[in-house]
Parts: C-alpha cells; structure tokens; sequence
C-alpha cells in the first residue's frame, strides 16, 4: 500500500485531473501565470497574498479547522481536531475534504499541515487564544484546574474574560516580580502561577492551554460552527418570479429612456471625470425616479458597455446600444443584470465623500471598489440557501453571509450587503424580498438567465387601446418598435401592467420635428390600434400638421415669412409678441430682434407652430439627436473576474502535468534550459518519432533573444525546417525553428 503525501506537491500530484481543476476553478491566481509544474503549483499555492485570497473565500466551520490545525501544532491529527471542534464525524471529514481541495491542509489523518505562513495570517491570536505556555504542565488539565482554584474566583473570571478572546489585558505594572505568598489583586494571583504571562510592563496575556481550559476544551463555544438560520417572511414562488419578471420590464424602460435622452442631450464629463450632480438630477426627474436609482441605472448602463465618453467630453450611447436595443427583453434584461452582478463599481456610493471630503459622482473613477463583485454573488448565494418560499430578513442575509466569510465582513462590506439587497430588488434579480427563479439563473449564467426568464414575460404586444380623451392603452408590453413610434409622437404617463400615453399638441409637434409627416402619423395608429381612430386625435394630427412649418423661421438677426398675409397681421398684432422686436418688412415677411430659436419657442409658447429653416428654405427638423460614441468594447465598465473557462482549466491541468514528466524526466542536477544538448539531427529523429507515436517531448529551444528554455510539446508537423507543435506551457500550438532546438529527450 503506497504511503500517504506528506508534502503539498505530493499531495497536488496525487489529485486526479478533475481535482485540479477544481483547485483551479476555485484559487484562479494559482494559474496566473501557469506555473511550470506541479513543485511551482505547490510553491505558488502557500504564498502569504494567494493564501490571503483562499483564506477570504473560507467559511467559519473551515476557517476553524484551519485555526485548530495551528492550534493544535505540532502534533495535529484528526482526533485532536474532533476534540477540538466537537464536530460530528460527518462534518469534520467533509470540511477536510474541502480544505484539502483548496491546498490549503495536506498530509496523513495523524499529521495533518498547513503552510507556514498560515498562522501569520490568522494573527496574532488564532481562534482568540494566545501564544503556548513555557510551562509543559499547563498541558495538563487537572494541574490547571487546580492553580485556577488555588488563585481564587476572582482570577477565574479574570481568565474567564480573557478566555473568550483577545487573550490580552492591561495592567499598571506587568514586569514587577510577583509570588504566590504577595500576590493581592486577582491579576497578580495568575501571573504568580504561570496562569497569565507579561508581555510587556503594561500588558499581559492568557497562555493558550489556559483558555482552552476555561473554553471547556472546544476551540469555539458550541453552535458557532454551525450557519445562522435564514428567517425571514413567507412568500409564495410563483408570485415572487411574477413580481421580478414585471420589474425586468421596468428597468429595460429605464435604461432604453436613459439613453435616449443622453444620445439627444448628453451631460458634460466632469473635469475629475462622472457626471455632476445637476445632470443626476435631471436624470432622475426625466426617469421619474430618485437619484440613488438614476444612479444604479446609469452605473449599470456603463458596466454593460451602453455608455461611455464621446468625443465632445459628454457622456453619449455606444454602438452597443443599438445592438441591445435589437435584442428581445430577457436578453436585454439578462445583459444589464450580468454587468450589475460582476461589476466592480458600487452605485451606493454615488453621493457620498471620499476621504479628502469631495463629493463622489456617478461614472466618477473613485465609484469602484473590487470586493463588490465577490458581495453580489455572496448575497445571491445567501437567497438562493433560503428556505423555500421564504424572503429572508436582512439581518438573517448580513448574519449568514457574516459566517459565509468571517474573514471579510467589513463595516464596507457589511453596508455593500444592504446595497446589494436594495439593487437586486431595483433590477428585478429579487421579488418582495425572495430571489426570483431567472435570479437564480444568473448565478449560473447570462444566458440561462434570460431563458429563464423568457417565459414569466408577457407576451409583447402590437396594439393599443386608443381613447377619445387623447390616451392610448399598451395592454401589456409593447414590441420594441412599437413603443419607439409612440414614444415619438405621445408621453407616457404611467407604466405597469398597462402603459398609458398622452396625445398633446406637443408630442404631435415632436413626432413631425423628427421628420414624420401626418400621413404617416395617421397610418401609425390606425394600423395599431385595436379600437377605432377617435375622431379628437385626426383632428389633433390634422390641425397641428396643418400649422406645422406654415410659419418659418430664419436669420436675419431672425425673419418670419409667410405665405398668408393674414396670417402675420394676426401675429403683429398679437400684443405678447411685443417683446420679440418683430416688424414687417415685406407682405409675407417679419424681422426679429431675437435668436432664430428664441423667435421659435416663445412663438410655440403662445400657441404657434413656427418651424426654422436652413438658408436655402428647407425645414429644418429638430427631431431627437442620436448620439453615438466611437466604436467601443462589449463591456465600457469595469468588470471583477469571472470563472475561467472549463477547457481552460483543462488545458492548464495538461501542461501542469507535461511540466511534472519533464521534471520528472530531467537528469539530476540538471535545470530548466541544461537539457543535454544532442546533434539536430538526432533532435528532428527524436521528434518525428513523438510524432509518429503520438508523445510528448521535453525540448531545448534557444529563441530570437539567445534565451535557453525548456518545454514540453506535442509534435504535429514537421516541415521545411519548421516543428510546428502543441506548447503546453503556452496553451496552444507554436511553431519552432528545427536549427534552434538544442536538444530533444521522450517525456515519458
């Protein structure tokens, strides 16, 4: 029977591929860069800053073993643990499995190890005990209890206090020599028996034996190890996917109104970068929201790549828009909640001061923290845990995700985990507080997300309801380019199930300023409607298409011209136009003393239609401005890492394992580059023979800047003094000049 690893390398080599893998998927900076064999893996695994990071990701039953593992040095085996912890035997063996996955604990059941920087990063004070007593007796129970009893009871709640941890405590003078027989106050009875140790003249601490013994022996109190319950409120399933899938729909508007409005006006870059607090503003009174929700929608806009900087320093659309908006709403929806999930940028800032006291704006670059990512995924995690049909309490979320990973719960953090619940609910991720199924989804994927949530949508629809009060009813939502066409030519007034638009005279006017004539304004709704035209809204359209460019505007300072003579008569001696300086200076024409667009808008404010024209007569339609930036990536926003691919981690797992045979395979004392250098010939008979038999070869290769390497390839061609071959340390196939290749040696 082969013996047990003792070391880590041996312990990784060991492993079977898909338990490599899995290390990987779990510690990715273990394959960044891909470490040359398993030796490197194993050197790289126990660095103090990727112990750091698997440390983080540890929950408290794991994060215990690890302290136990450490406290229980040197002598740690299983059974020491299984005391320590007073864990079923169940949960001790899945925690090591688990930890012994991560490479984070190695070795045989009686001599279990962990690296030796581990306790450096748990502290000073592992599970809150101090440091080993001197004394080897303290090692014994009964001696312990016997000086806690002869120091008195009020020592033992001394050590009571200092037992439940941080085992240290302040004295007025620590270094003053104390004996049994002078000893008075509580502190100097235990440090006159060994049973608190002077750190300094103003400190001391509780030996590690001593508060295992007031500890009852157990490295934790009982209940600890085990996850808090996930209380919360009763909620039906069905209803809370119905209630999320609604909101989807709401914040598709939301960002689709968004970018609409910022492609036709885009706000100004601020000079440290974001948008200003007057633009906010305007944002969220445009969106009828308030401003912490006007900024996740623009926040979540920028990590999904839909908005950037253009080329006039104003924050404008990017192609990507385009595409979204031509995508059906679950993808749409799916898009938008995938960037907000791994996204670095925290929208709850938005508003708040950083540390020299200066206001944070949204899209500013201080808006981004990395742990953000990390605590999206942990809260989705926390709701997906919950009982069924149950809304877990806020508290319950911040008291799971608290024993998910102790070692991260900042007060950041912690406030991250409120903001986090509050977007979900926002995005639609949650409904009435319970994660919805495509929520859920989201975890898993983008795309599962959307499927998933395809089905809980209404089907869109391409009619509405036209009323004789000038309002037009979406009985459900509408087809993208449907809502774009009434959007251009009526204004919603309320959203929901059903979406309410208004017909005013200057919603018509809009639609025909973009270039819409009432021809085409009459075929949109009578070919969409399930109703009959109403006789108010032709009228409406006729009437305001009538008016419509019947007066024009242009630069003189200004001029008005008309073909009706009448009709100027009527506009001089309208008494409110008074203050535009307006005079006759042909039948049909007026100056003005004011602006070509100031003319036109008071004229419009007083009930006329005036159009402006270019010089040559031609109107001039002012319909919404389509802003583009430039050509921009996918994904404009920062964005925390994501699961590497499967067949990534595969493709590391075999170089990982080809660096091991080479190494393996290396003569003794030979390092990376000393492989025996061998004739070229022999070198291309080694290689066509790999070739031939479908092997692995460890090869020397000198490259363009005279640096010696060795690697292992898999050889596909040769041919015209080229190797053409599989590298398995660069993760795919290279070619290689035949007259470079200093040696060549089987693999295996």
């Amino acid at each position: 029977m082969a013996a047990e690893p003792v070391t880590l390398a041996e312990a990784l080599r060991t492993l079977a591929d898909d338990a490599l893998v899995r290390l990987f998927r779990a510690r990715p900076d273990l394959v960044t860069p891909l470490p040359s064999d398993i030796v490197a893996l194993a050197a790289r695994a126990t660095t103090r800053s990727s112990l750091a990071r698997a440390l983080d990701r540890l929950d408290r039953r794991e994060l215990a073993v690890v302290e136990a593992v450490v406290v229980a040095a040197p002598q740690v085996s299983r059974a020491a643990l299984r005391t320590l912890l007073d864990l079923p035997n169940e949960q001790l063996d899945a925690t090591l499995a688990r930890l012994r996955s991560l490479a984070l604990v190695w070795g045989p059941d009686d001599a279990l190890d962990v690296a030796a920087v581990v306790p450096d990063l748990l502290g000073p004070h592992p599970a809150g005990l101090g440091p080993p007593a001197d004394d080897p007796r303290h090692a014994d129970s009964a001696h312990l209890a016997a000086l806690l009893d002869e120091a008195g009871a009020e020592a033992r709640s001394v050590a009571e206090r200092l037992a439940a941890g941080p085992p240290i405590g302040l004295v007025s003078d620590a270094n003053r020599t104390v004996t049994v027989e002078s000893a008075r106050s509580p502190v100097e009875q235990l440090l006159a028996r060994g049973l608190l140790v002077a750190r300094d003249a103003r400190s001391v601490t509780l030996p590690r034996e001593v508060g295992l013994h007031r500890r009852g022996g157990r490295l934790l109190p009982a209940g600890e190890l085990d996850p808090p319950a996930l209380a919360g409120t009763a909620r039906d399933q069905a209803l809370v996917d119905r209630t999320a899938a609604g909101t989807t729909l709401d914040v598709v508007r939301l960002v689709e109104q968004l970018l609409d409005a910022w492609g036709a006006e885009p706000p100004t870059i601020l000079r440290a970068g974001g948008v200003g607090v007057r633009d906010l503003r305007r944002t969220a009174s445009g969106l009828d929201v308030d401003e912490p929700t006007a900024a996740l929608v623009i926040e979540t806009a920028f990590a999904a790549g839909l908005v950037a900087v253009g080329d006039d320093d104003g924050w404008l659309p990017t192609p990507a828009y385009d595409t979204w908006l031509a995508l059906e709403p679950a993808d749409r929806w799916a898009r938008i909640a995938g960037a907000w999930l791994y996204s670095t940028r925290v929208p709850g800032l938005v508003g708040s001061r950083d540390d020299r006291d200066k206001l944070l704006p949204a899209l500013a670059p201080d808006v981004e923290r990395s742990v953000a990512p990390d605590v999206r995924q942990l809260v989705l995690q926390v709701l997906a845990e919950a009982p069924a049909n149950t809304a877990p309490d806020a508290e319950a979320v911040a008291a799971r995700a608290q024993w998910l990973r102790p070692r991260r719960m900042t007060a950041f953090v912690r406030q991250l985990l409120d903001w986090t619940l509050t977007e979900a609910a926002v995005l639609g991720v949650t409904g009435l507080g319970a994660l919805a199924a495509h929520g859920a989804a989201l975890r898993e994927s983008e795309k599962a997300a959307a499927a998933t949530l395809l089905p809980l949508l209404p089907e869109p629809v391409d009619h509405v309801l036209l009323q004789a009060d000038l309002t037009a009813v979406a009985p459900g939502p509408l087809r993208p380019e449907l809502a774009r066409a009434l959007a251009s030519m009526a204004d919603a007034e309320s959203h929901g199930g059903a979406t309410v638009y208004r017909f005013s005279a200057e919603s018509v006017r809009r639609a025909l300023d973009g270039g819409r004539t009432a021809a085409e304004l009459h075929d949109l709704v009578s070919r969409h409607s399930a109703t009959p035209v109403p006789q108010p809204l032709s009228y409406l359209i006729d009437d305001i298409a009538r008016r419509h460019g019947h007066l024009r505007a242009g630069t003189a300072t200004a001029y008005l011209r008309c073909d009706d003579p009448a009709a100027l008569d009527a506009l001089l001696a309208d008494r409110r136009t008074t203050p535009l300086g307006l005079r006759r200076i042909a039948p049909t024409v007026v100056i003005g003393r004011q602006p070509v667009k100031v003319i036109v808008d008071e004229l419009r404010a007083l009930g006329y239609s005036p159009v402006a024209e270019t010089p040559e007569g031609a109107l001039v339609l002012t319909g919404t401005r389509a802003g583009r930036t430039a050509e921009a990536p996918a994904r404009a926003g920062t964005t925390g890492p994501r699961e590497p691919e499967p067949d990534v981690l595969m493709a590391a797992v075999r170089a990982v394992r080809a660096g091991d045979r080479a190494r393996a395979s290396r003569p003794a004392g030979a390092a990376v580059g000393q492989l025996r250098r061998t004739a070229s010939a022999e070198a291309v008979e080694v290689l066509r023979a790999a070739l031939a038999g479908g092997w692995s070869v460890w090869m020397g290769y000198v490259d363009q800047q005279g640096g010696a390497r060795d690697r292992i390839v898999d050889p596909v061609r040769i041919d015209g003094g080229w190797l053409t071959a599989y590298d398995h340390a660069a993760g795919e196939a290279r070619t290689f000049a035949l007259h470079r290749i200093t040696g060549a040696a089987p693999v295996d």
